[in-house]
């Protein structure tokens, strides 16, 4: 059985390793912090999460994680699993695919595969992983090697959606590359494994005219059309996280114009998605965040503007979601009527989704950032994430505050924050950035009660 390199053992490679171990493949686990090769070589996972550390212990003896670039000569298969951020100014950081790129042009032998699951922008295989691979092994990639695109799926926190089982996209430079990792990923998943086809059939509308009436339908035009397809699928995850940017940053802009008109949003968007046909719901919160979200669709629009357009959709719902916790704050302000520097705070939440503990690009940090320049005095407090936290419990955090600022939708703070707690607590306001919260039973407690939207 091939032997399988993943690089990078972070929120998308480590699962996929131990994966790729528990379907039998030998893996070699590399990556450059020595700490989280230690803990998993004692079985133990660096990433608080069920799924993951359930797969950690699943994995046995077949995973071989290390900080050694030399395993990887014994590897023909080589998975790229290397974070893609952006800069300070929102720029794409490609150093951690290059770097990687560079340390496997150096063992790469004939018939070798190569697979960059990191998300990217469209041509940056072609463009910028290729050449960097053909430089350091003397190859030419699409005959001696190949190189494809599995842009990768993983949803921090899901107990169902998987590592196992969620449907994946490949593509690659040529039909045998694309076809060879298919077979890799139908190899070790449950769930479907998608070609992106080398070449469609194109269809054209054709009105046909009947008794009642007109219809349309689809014909084949009987030519065909090539289709980049590893471009195809570097564009997949790209736009579908920019899908989701958009109509996140629409649902925003409805709190927005419901809180100015008096409404409760997330009523209407409950009873927007009974209509049985059309997406959804999405619903409004302090910001989003994560390295999917808050990420894609500013390397679909760096790509987009190298390319000559600005796509001013994307500009502005970015905009409009990175704006929210400047929004919540400024509801806190015009609520408590006084400068925030004579209140003391409750910040309940650092990670940026609920029940894990990842906080990259989290909103709590541009959040932070507004209510230490206003002076404000704050507790923060976050059970999966204790870096940022400064007390021992939510009790701790409630303790002597006037104010509560939820971040992050924990089943803890769910469960636990209740009207019964926070009236003990003297509580005088309540900012539910993700609306999670007993609002009937808060009020009714005496306490106001403001959430995104409603």
């Amino acid at each position: 059985m091939k032997k399988i390199a993943v690089i990078g053992l972070g929120y998308v490679g480590l699962p996929l390793a131990c994966l790729c171990a528990k379907r039998g493949y030998e893996v070699i686990g590399l990556d450059k912090k020595q700490k989280i090769v230690d803990l998993l070589r004692e079985g133990k996972s660096h990433i608080k999460d069920e799924v993951i550390e359930k797969a950690v212990s699943e994995a046995g003896n077949n995973l071989v994680p290390t900080t050694d670039p030399e395993k990887l000569k014994e590897c023909t298969i080589h998975i790229i699993c290397v974070p893609t951020p952006v800069d300070e100014k929102k720029e794409p950081d490609l150093v951690p695919v290059e770097k990687s790129s560079e340390t496997i042009s150096k063992y790469l032998k004939l018939g070798d595969l190569v697979i960059l699951e990191s998300t990217v922008f469209p041509g940056t295989s072609e463009e910028i992983v290729l050449p960097i691979l053909e430089k350091g092994s003397g190859l030419k990639g699409g005959k001696d090697f190949y190189l494809a695109h599995c842009p990768e799926r993983v949803n921090p926190g899901d107990t169902f959606w998987t590592t196992e089982n969620i449907p994946r996209v490949v593509g690659a430079l040529t039909k045998k590359g694309t076809d060879m990792a298919a077979e890799f990923y139908q190899s070790i998943l449950g769930g479907e494994v998608y070609e992106v086809e080398s070449i469609k059939k194109v269809l054209r509308p054709k009105i046909i005219k009947e008794e009642k009436g007109y219809r349309i339908n689809t014909i084949p035009l009987g030519s065909i059309t090539k289709m980049n397809s590893i471009k195809d699928a570097e564009a997949v995850k790209a736009m579908e996280n920019t899908v989701r940017d958009v109509n996140i940053a629409f649902v925003n802009e409805l709190a927005k114009i419901s809180d100015v008109l008096g409404l409760d949003v997330v009523d209407i968007i409950d009873g927007m998605s009974t209509k049985p046909f059309g997406k959804g719901p999405f619903y409004p919160g302090i910001g989003v965040g994560g390295h999917c979200i808050a990420v894609d669709p500013e390397w679909l629009k760096a790509a987009s503007i190298k390319a000559g357009y600005m796509p001013k959709i994307i500009q502005i719902s970015r905009d409009t979601n990175n704006s929210m916790p400047e929004y919540a704050v400024e509801m806190l302000e015009k609520l408590v009527k006084k400068p925030l520097k004579e209140i003391k705070i409750a910040v309940l939440g650092v990670t940026y989704k609920g029940n894990i503990d990842d906080p990259r690009e989290s909103p709590f940090y541009y959040l932070k950032k507004i209510l230490q320049q206003k002076g404000a005095d704050f507790n923060v407090f976050d059970p999966w994430y204790g870096k940022e936290t400064n007390v021992d419990s939510i009790e701790d955090a409630l303790e002597g505050v006037y104010s509560v600022i939820l971040v992050t939708d924990h089943n803890e703070f769910r469960e636990k924050i209740t009207p019964k707690l926070l009236e003990s607590k003297g509580i005088k306001l309540v900012i539910d950035g993700r609306n999670c919260l007993d609002k009937k039973g808060i009020e009714k407690a005496g306490i106001l009660y403001r959430g995104i939207g409603r």
